[in-house]
């Protein structure tokens, strides 16, 4: 077995939009990866025939919340780390889907790649970029969330986003999410500071993943904070060409 190229791929849902699940599915089928899983965690079981490798675990809401309207989201992501067979883990939220060529995107990037954490470009159902590589806390941003150019990492101030993202299982077991952290609460934001110290995050330029349902986020543009997003990343766009022309000068 080549541990480098095994996947677990974890879909976290509600179980509720079968034609949903079906689609991030088959474009994890379409991959042709000889060697992977699909781990379903799910309230409620989905009714899903499959040939393939796939594992459906049930998550028990009763069990496992004190208030019905809150979702304890780090819980089930947790449970894929814990039931995950290979090597290399991708999260996944019910709305994103692998592009054609994900997986050969990911044996280019992986071959001059020591990565243990990565994300790749994410776009809206209309292909415009979503949340994906960002920053969160750089001062230049005045602390904002902030579009990141996809050549350049500054893993002090970066934050990876919960919907998407892969890892090593490794690292998922040393940096768990925290379990106290429920839905709308940042998990994402409170792992990656956790890990950022001392995690190095990568970027797998040759790789996207899409919405497969209309999602409503700031990077869209009749979104109402849309364009203090846009300022911000023009502003560290900007901040960071001065940095580098200075680093220039002086090398």
């Amino acid at each position: 077995m080549e541990l480098s190229k095994s996947w677990t791929f974890g879909i976290i849902t509600d179980g509720k939009d079968i034609d949903r699940l079906k689609s991030i599915i088959k474009s994890i089928i379409s991959q042709n990866i000889s060697i992977f899983e699909i781990l379903i965690i799910t309230d409620q079981i989905p009714k899903i025939d499959s040939d393939h490798k796939l594992k459906i675990i049930k998550f028990d809401l009763k069990e496992n919340i004190d208030n019905k309207n809150i979702f304890p989201i780090s819980r089930k992501k947790n449970l894929i780390i814990k039931n995950s067979q290979y090597e290399n883990i991708c999260f996944l939220h019910d709305y994103v889907a692998l592009c054609d060529d994900w997986y050969k995107g990911f044996l280019k990037f992986n071959h001059n790649n020591e990565w243990k954490i990565f994300t790749n470009r994410v776009e809206d159902e209309n292909g415009n970029r979503a949340l994906d590589w960002i920053v969160y806390d750089h001062f230049i941003t005045y602390k904002k969330i902030t579009f990141l150019p996809y050549d350049i990492n500054i893993n002090k101030y970066q934050c990876l986003v919960g919907y998407y993202w892969c890892a090593k299982k490794e690292v998922m077991i040393k940096f768990p999410l925290n379990e106290s952290l429920l839905w709308g609460q940042s998990e994402d934001i409170e792992w990656s500071k956790r890990v950022r110290k001392e995690i190095k995050f990568s970027f797998n330029n040759f790789s996207k993943v899409r919405f497969i349902k209309k999602k409503e986020g700031i990077w869209a543009k009749n979104h109402p904070r849309h364009k203090k997003l846009i300022f911000r990343t023009n502003i560290l766009k900007n901040y960071l060409n001065i940095i580098r022309r200075i680093k220039k000068l002086f090398s």
